[in-house]
């Protein structure tokens, strides 16, 4: 190597060693100055190094109407879903703008919170409309509310309810379709009739339903997204013709009886904290992406617990595990990698 050639790497050398330098010499201060900004700012830059730290923004309609007594998560009828009780539900699912996740409270045990069929419906109609993906579940827990339970991807979640209930699938299918002019032949003898699902349910979607939604995020093509719910619920539901069977499907449910309304059942039942450690959603959610978010952190000690931490999605909890924020490590670690090759 010649003397030029040292000098030219000695050149190269300098500028990243007195960086390194001063990252040492100086941590305290820039870690008091990182730790003061967090608080107002998601991205935080050090020299020339940009880094996101992605949290997530949450979708948080009204789920309950006007009056409140009335809860679309729960037994609901049809009919009314779509009506003016729950305009600022509507207005909410119609207004611009995106989200990343929502959250899913099933309150304390023993409470009935959310319906299998609503929880189908609206994680599906969140993400099509919002760009919603993923469903944070809590719970209360003693004095603590919101207390983390999991994180399950919103297609995953769709998915796994659509199998454990072949007609969610269907319904849905059904309700897109009368959208789009194309109906889907389900091939019972009438929707309204609590027959077994066919082989067939399992159907793809007509790839004109896809173009569909992506015309309507963009706001090029409008739907009243209560009306999809109407027409999806309407599908779940059973009304069934005089005289009443005496023994009722299993599986069905039975709405509040309403003077003048024909008896109702629908076809979905109560989710519960059980069924994310033991029942048929344990195997999609994630109970352990979670960090306890630490107030003594400095923004960079939190940037690198959670670069360490599990999943692409990472839940930060306050010391007695109340969800507080959720954070994308996937966009995050994509962030640092750009970060250290530029």
């Amino acid at each position: 190597m010649t003397s030029s050639d040292w000098v030219g790497l000695v050149g190269h050398l300098a500028w990243p060693v007195t960086i390194v330098v001063l990252g040492v010499v100086l941590r305290r201060q820039i870690g008091e100055f990182l730790g003061a900004i967090s608080g107002r700012i998601t991205g935080v830059s050090v020299f020339a190094v940009s880094i996101e730290l992605a949290v997530a923004t949450e979708a948080s309609p009204p789920w309950q109407s006007r009056y409140a007594d009335a809860d679309v998560r729960g037994l609901v009828i049809a009919q009314d879903v779509n009506d003016s009780y729950f305009d600022s539900l509507r207005e909410t699912l119609v207004a611009p703008g995106s989200a990343d996740f929502m959250v899913v409270d099933l309150k304390s045990d023993g409470r009935q919170e959310w319906l299998t069929s609503r929880l189908y419906l609206f994680t599906y109609l969140l993400s099509r409309l919002k760009g919603v993906k993923a469903v944070v579940f809590v719970a209360t827990r003693g004095d603590t509310g919101r207390t983390f339970l999991g994180i399950v991807h919103a297609a995953e979640l769709v998915r796994v309810l659509g199998r454990q209930d072949p007609r969610l699938r269907l319904a849905r299918l059904q309700a897109e379709a009368e959208q789009v002019g194309r109906l889907v032949d389900d091939g019972t003898p009438g929707a309204a009739d609590p027959l077994p699902v066919p082989p067939d349910a399992e159907a793809a979607v007509p790839l004109d339903v896809d173009q569909w939604w992506s015309e309507v995020a963009a706001g090029t093509a409008f739907v009243d997204p209560l009306h999809v719910a109407q027409r999806f619920l309407s599908r779940m539901q059973w009304e069934p013709l005089p005289p009443l069977p005496p023994d009722v499907p299993a599986g069905w449910l039975q709405l509040p009886e309403a003077p003048g309304r024909p008896v109702t059942w629908e076809h979905a039942s109560w989710v519960t904290a059980s069924d994310l450690t033991d029942g048929f959603l344990a195997p999609v959610v994630r109970p352990d992406d979670w960090l306890v978010d630490n107030s003594g952190w400095s923004s960079s000690d939190r940037l690198h617990a959670v670069a360490a931490a599990r999943g692409e999605l990472v839940a930060l909890l306050s010391p007695s595990h109340r969800f507080e924020r959720l954070v994308d490590r996937r966009a995050l670690l994509e962030e640092l990698g750009k970060s250290s090759v530029e």
